[in-house]
């Protein structure tokens, strides 16, 4: 019999702590050596190469790309078969391709890396971590899968350090730096994934953290039934459409910190009148960036604890900050006032937990559990194709048009954000009760 069964909720157990470790450690490691350390190896590994670092760093566009292709095949496995399977596989995708990459000799080898780290990321950050959590935590669930995607921020910083010390003042050590990072992200993957956790709850006689003990679930051919929106349904509903747009929006937001070095070492450690380096000022150029990264992690955090009690207070507190953060990077740097500027980077953390943390559980409040793991993986296809090309199209505005209209244009874009959540949330709420 049940422990909880004289209590009227789930209790938490072993079994949740462990799936939440789970994803903990599967961002920490994984994610974050896929998406937060890549740029340390990128100028010594083109020296070697004997070619551009443009080249050598669009491997993580194929990445991308590469996510794009593989989110619904993923979303069909994920519901479709055990995840242990699927995450293990994931798992060693990502660590033993970014282990090989110690080994390379040809450009293209890296590409195909890119390819497998593409499929692991998909499945272990996009996927893994909002569907399970969502299976097994009803109470607290914004908080879980903020704290889960805040180790993206928090495991780039440590293994940033760690990959410097690696590579060394020559950059010499960039194939110690994929060995050593890749085994890292091994460790902490493939235990968890296999070992750590179940496709759902009642799979051992468990329900959902802060679930009612006393609600019998409905089951058809044996397969427990869960409430919600089907995914031929949801697909037919325009605030479905409003829910992408959204989302593409909040990953556009997430990758303007992407320049926020540049911006930094071009424009506002020169002299204005010579465009000559200020070395008093560059040797601080990667501090704002490291600014950006500590917000996002306590950003994550607190506005998935916030979106667990109230979306709307979480999307207020988020663009407000967001919006305030990025006029102070603008007006710091515009002026050299830099711990404005680095302030600035701290607040503007607070819109980047939007796309990961968001995102999922909002899908989930407005189409409920029943075809979650379609849903979503539908929804971050055009989510991460814009992520694909956003870098770039930044890139192009700043390059073609200068700073003002690039930060212009994340000022709208977090309005645009604000008030396209509220609008696929309020009708698609509206819409799910009515079909309760």
């Amino acid at each position: 019999m049940n422990a909880n069964a004289s209590s009227g909720t789930q209790k938490m157990t072993v079994r949740h702590l462990l799936v939440l470790l789970t994803c903990i450690f599967c961002t920490f490691g994984c994610a974050a050596a896929t998406f937060s350390v890549p740029g340390l190896c990128y100028r010594p590994v083109a020296a070697y190469l004997g070619v551009e670092v443009f080249e050598v760093s669009f491997y993580m566009t194929i990445v991308y790309l590469s996510q794009v292709a593989f989110s619904a095949p993923v979303g069909w496995l994920l519901k479709k078969f055990d995840m242990r399977i699927i995450c293990t596989i994931a798992a060693l995708c990502t660590s033993l391709g970014y282990m090989a990459m110690s080994t390379y000799t040809q450009l293209w080898q890296w590409y195909v890396s890119a390819v497998f780290m593409g499929f692991g990321e998909i499945t272990l950050l996009w996927l893994m971590v909002a569907g399970l959590l969502n299976r097994w935590y009803k109470k607290r669930l914004g908080l879980v899968i903020g704290l889960s995607y805040a180790m993206t921020g928090i495991g780039g910083a440590v293994l940033n350090l760690l990959g410097q010390s690696l590579l060394g003042a020559d950059l010499s050590g960039w194939r110690d730096v994929y060995l050593y990072i890749g085994l890292i992200a091994l460790v902490l993957s493939v235990p968890f994934t296999l070992f750590g956790i179940r496709s759902r709850p009642e799979d051992i006689g468990l329900k959902p953290y802060g679930a009612d003990l006393d609600t019998v679930d409905e089951t058809v051919d044996g397969h427990i039934e869960k409430p919600g929106v089907p995914a031929k349904v949801a697909y037919t509903r325009w605030y479905f459409y409003a829910l992408i747009f959204a989302g593409c929006m909040a990953n556009i937001g997430g990758i303007f910190p992407q320049h926020f070095t540049t911006f930094y070492q071009a424009y506002v450690a020169v002299d204005r009148e010579t465009m000559e380096m200020i070395g008093s000022l560059m040797v601080m150029s990667g501090t704002l960036e490291a600014f950006t990264m500590i917000g996002m992690a306590g950003g994550k955090v607190l506005i998935g604890a916030l979106e667990s009690k109230s979306i709307q207070l979480a999307l207020i507190v988020g663009c407000v900050g967001g919006f305030i953060g990025l006029s102070m990077i603008w007006a710091g740097g515009e002026n050299v006032i830099l711990p404005v500027t680095f302030a600035g980077g701290l607040l503007y953390g607070l819109i980047y937990p939007f796309v990961t943390t968001l995102l999922p559980y909002v899908t989930r409040l407005i189409f409920g559990s029943k075809d979650y793991d379609r849903i979503y993986s539908v929804i971050l296809i055009p989510v991460n194709l814009v992520g694909a090309f956003a870098a770039s199209g930044l890139a192009l505005i700043y390059q073609n048009f200068g700073w003002a209209p690039f930060f212009i244009t994340g000022l709208c874009s977090i309005v645009i954000i604000y008030i396209g959540f509220n609008i696929a949330y309020y009708a698609g709420k509206k819409h799910y009760l009515e079909q309760l």
